[in-house]
């Protein structure tokens, strides 16, 4: 089964409605615990100063112009924790993008065409099982040898290969262009045997999963109307992993727009929430799968800089817990009855991504 966590990035590509709802944390709690240390986290001095009194409610929106430059370091890391009957396997995964961009295009009404170019990865990882521990780790700056860059090409294709982003007003990354050199990078030697046709899906997937994933994390939706202090909007859109029907939500709420070191920004709260809406017995293709706890929530706090029309800093964690009850189907059992039994699939998983602003040295 694969991870079901991997979900959790459509959130940030919805688009947003407006809502009133408040969701705020009765001080003392277990949730208000967990929003101090987000913010102990997130915020540094550059990010606090004194809170300003707004004439009126203000657009929040991607506003740039031509030549600006600003980059950020995107980093992913995952700790997934998967029980399939007695066997279990702990993964541990951290994956950094040092990335800028150069505004070529501006609109009016906000939103941008930008150059974006990748001056590095890296990549560690650990996987515990049954048969032992292994490692792996990767780093675009050191001299790696050919197998080693084909073994990694999925994350460090875009390295110093750029390309071309459109963004909304919103921050939706609404297009990726100038993919050529990027898919090359991706695939290596199979470039040249690839088929035209195979290669529009190739390049089409990759922009989506290697490129906009990604991205996307540093061009947060924003409010479709004006906002100020306590404003709510929320993302809700309903989604499939496989076999499993959720329900993604996110709900964002300005807690303060402040005068800082680096301008006048607005501190956005976040909180996640997924629920489970599919059959509570399913058939996966591999047997019956009956849903036991599906508890799907997170927090994440930003920084958004309305001088320069652009995110400066942003958090987000997810917690994930899934547990079913699996039944292999009834003739692998008769085949196989000492390895085929029914058992409990479990995954604990918590994913953190942080979002830093980024200059080349």
């Amino acid at each position: 089964m694969k991870y079901l966590f991997v979900f959790l990035i459509s959130f940030l590509s919805l688009t947003a409605c407006r809502s009133g709802e408040q969701q705020e944390a009765a001080a003392g709690t277990e949730a208000d615990s967990a929003r101090l240390a987000m913010d102990t986290e997130t915020y540094t001095t550059d990010d606090r100063g004194p809170s300003v009194t707004l004439e009126a409610p203000v657009m929040l929106f991607y506003r740039m112009k031509p030549g600006d430059t600003f980059g950020y370091m995107i980093r992913n890391t995952e700790d997934v924790t998967v029980t399939q009957d007695t066997i279990q396997n702990i993964n541990h995964q951290e994956l950094s993008y040092w990335y800028r961009f150069e505004v070529l295009e501006a609109r009016a009404e906000g939103g941008a065409r930008l150059r974006a170019m990748c001056d590095r990865v890296s990549f560690s990882g650990s996987y515990e099982g049954p048969g032992g521990k292994q490692t792996a780790t990767y780093d675009s700056k050191e001299k790696n040898s050919y197998d080693i860059e084909k073994r990694f090409a999925q994350y460090n294709a875009p390295v110093n290969t750029p390309f071309v982003i459109v963004i909304d007003k919103d921050g939706r990354i609404a297009d990726v262009t100038g993919l050529t050199e990027v898919i090359k990078n991706y695939l290596k030697d199979d470039f040249r045997t690839t088929k035209s046709n195979q290669m529009e899906g190739i390049a089409r997937d990759y922009a989506e999963t290697g490129i906009k994933a990604v991205l996307q994390l540093a061009f947060q939706k924003l409010a479709e109307t004006p906002v100020g202090k306590d404003s709510s909007w929320s993302i809700i859109r309903p989604d499939r992993i496989g076999y499993l029907a959720v329900r993604n939500a996110a709900t964002y709420t300005v807690r303060d727009i402040v005068k800082s070191p680096n301008g006048q920004v607005a501190h956005i709260d976040a909180a996640i929430k997924s629920d489970y809406v599919g059959k509570k017995v399913m058939d996966t293709g591999q047997g019956m799968a009956t849903m036991n706890e599906f508890d799907v929530k997170g927090l994440g706090s930003t920084v958004f800089n309305l001088d320069f029309g652009r995110v400066q800093r942003r958090r987000l964690r997810t917690d994930v817990k899934v547990k079913m009850w699996v039944e292999p189907p009834a003739e692998l059992k008769e085949l196989a009855p000492d390895q085929a039994h029914d058992f409990w699939y479990t995954q604990n998983a918590h994913v953190v991504n942080v979002i830093e602003p980024y200059q080349k040295p």
